[in-house]
């Protein structure tokens, strides 16, 4: 369901005294762990109080991936994109804000989006959005920050766009590959080793309200009882999938394999509402991801991913119809 400005929580909210932002520049690429500055949409970054900070994005008017869309979200801010600004907003409080190093493994645990129902004018200028971020310390070790949660606000042109809550671990990095190798027992591959054109039968991208085959993340879809199942697959060039190398599927692919799985059950002529997620494990490379979506009920769509029979995510992701 749609979220009420009302069910934005009052005693989270950050202080209203917020430094003036720019929308100038970039952040620092590596503050949000991206390769390419075209890819970064974070502009800025401050301090509020203890734990509590602003940030600034600027909306791209077009993108080949976040601005390929058809149907209800093609004139409404992409929730995929909005998801994107919120993990650069959370990624570079945890730097600049919580002092977690660079090389640090982040792992995120839990995610949710909730956006309300306000229309947003069209406009001839990039929208710029603000962040606001309370942060709660949930885990610290030898003084190391080792997991947070982030309550995350978004807003544009005064008018609130939703709220976003993250969890996230943090490990050191030798820490982080020495567990990982330890679970595969063996070392996981790059996302480079990946076919340029993925195994199976992609799914048309009308199905998925996209235009372009190459922001397809799944094939193989099929009819089961209650819903559909599907498999995962990324081309292994995606230009901000894998924008840099990753040794697993992230958290950002399975929401978009998610956001897919659902139209395919509920429609293309429905909205996006939000997502509430929960990652249980790595979504690893080398193996099948299996998806299953069922619509429970008007609002909202289960979907589950396996790999080797093991459970890795759940989303649900909500919808409305569209009128």
């Amino acid at each position: 369901m749609p979220l009420p400005q009302s069910a934005l929580a009052p005693d989270t909210a950050p202080s209203p005294a917020a430094p003036a932002l720019s929308y100038r520049r970039t952040v620092d690429r590596r503050d949000v762990h991206r390769w390419a500055v075209s890819e970064v949409f974070l502009t800025d970054y401050a301090d509020l109080s203890a734990d509590h900070y602003v940030a600034a994005a600027q909306l791209p008017p077009a993108h080949y991936y976040f601005g390929d869309h058809t149907g209800p979200a093609a004139h409404s801010p992409d929730s995929m994109l909005l998801l994107e600004c919120c993990r650069q907003a959370a990624t570079c409080v945890a730097h600049r804000g919580l002092g977690v190093s660079r090389d640090s493994a982040f792992h995120v645990t839990e995610w949710t989006l909730d956006l309300t129902d306000t229309p947003l004018p069209p406009q001839d200028t990039p929208r710029e959005l603000t962040i606001t971020a309370v942060v709660t310390r949930t885990q610290v070790r030898s003084a190391r920050l080792r997991a947070a949660q982030y309550a995350l606000e978004l807003s544009s042109g005064g008018a609130i766009l939703g709220r976003c809550d993250i969890s996230a671990r943090y490990s050191p990095a030798e820490e982080a590959d020495v567990v990982r190798r330890f679970h595969r027992k063996s070392v996981p591959p790059l996302s480079g080793s990946l076919p340029a054109v993925p195994a199976g039968t992609p799914v048309p991208p009308a199905l998925v309200a996209r235009r372009d085959p190459a922001n397809v993340a799944l094939a193989d879809a099929r009819r089961v009882a209650g819903g559909v199942a599907a498999v995962v697959a990324v081309p292994s060039g995606h230009r901000t999938h894998f924008e840099h190398p990753q040794d697993h599927y992230t958290a950002m692919i399975l929401m978009e394999a998610a956001r897919q799985a659902a139209l395919l059950a509920a429609g293309t002529g429905v909205r996006i509402t939000g997502y509430h997620s929960a990652f249980a494990r790595f979504a690893e490379l080398d193996a099948p991801v299996r998806v299953a979506a069922v619509r429970r009920g008007p609002d909202e769509v289960a979907v589950r991913f396996r790999q080797n029979g093991t459970v890795v995510s759940e989303i649900a992701v909500g919808v409305t119809e569209a009128f």
